[in-house]
């Protein structure tokens, strides 16, 4: 049941596990910080909380580093503490602008997360990104693939692709934005390099999301989103799921 949940509330709380954004590095030697905590319930009974932190900043021209800490208040079932908490996996985040309108990332998420609800194996996703503006709408748009190395139990998942989407519309000092991440597994699960059961293609879970900026100032601003699951038990354990996520962002 853990393994199910820490899945669910990771891929759900998509503010701090996914690529930071879907649009342009930022500008040369700027950065920008994020500090939030999201709140999920993807199971039936089961309620997690997450603070997290994050940071990025283009080095060089085009080149974008990252990274975000995420620490699991808890993970209850039912009201009651299931001991599924402490430090997540930290995602290392590489985004490097090929065009003004194309982007290409690699994420390497390192398994230094408690065991209580992080997997042991190291996890990849890489893939590029589309982005244009259309006067006050910007439209981003990520087409990536997400495998991982073998933990402890010599055993890897199937690979997953996923494609995305994300329309943002300027307000003013408002921008509210719509968007949908979709995740379609690929393959069978290996042991030790030897396929077991049955073929795992096509088993899909999709996560629309819809939320609002609000800039302060040019250096501060606050996002409010909610982020919905629906799809197969490998993604969404009940009919749907509903995750919130809340943070800062300061850009320096």
């Amino acid at each position: 049941m853990i393994k199910k949940i820490a899945l669910a509330s990771a891929l759900a709380v998509s503010a701090s596990f996914a690529t930071w954004d879907k649009f342009p590095v930022l500008e040369n030697h700027t950065g920008q910080a994020k500090a939030g905590f999201g709140f999920g319930l993807p199971e039936d009974k089961v309620t997690t909380g997450d603070l997290y932190a994050g940071v990025r900043y283009t080095v060089i021209t085009g080149l974008e580093l990252g990274t975000v800490f995420d620490y699991r208040l808890f993970t209850h079932y039912d009201g009651e503490d299931v001991k599924a908490d402490g430090v997540a996996n930290l995602p290392i985040l590489v985004r490097y602008q090929i065009l003004p309108i194309v982007s290409a990332f690699l994420d390497v998420t390192l398994p230094i997360g408690d065991d209580s609800f992080n997997g042991d194996a190291t996890q990849f996703h890489f893939g590029a990104q589309y982005s244009n503006t259309f006067g006050n709408v910007s439209l981003g748009t990520e087409l990536g693939l997400q495998l991982e190395t073998k933990g402890d139990d010599k055993t890897t998942p199937p690979w997953i692709l996923n494609v995305g989407a994300e329309g943002d519309f300027a307000l003013g000092a408002a921008t509210v934005y719509v968007g949908a991440d979709l995740y379609l597994e690929l393959g069978k699960y290996t042991v030790d390099g030897d396929n077991v059961g049955d073929s795992h293609t096509g088993d899909l879970g999709i996560f629309p999301y819809v939320g609002v900026n609000y800039a302060i100032n040019q250096a501060l601003s606050f996002d409010v989103a909610a982020i919905f699951g629906l799809g197969d038990e490998e993604f969404v354990e009940k009919d749907t799921d509903i995750s919130f996520d809340v943070h800062a962002n300061f850009n320096f």
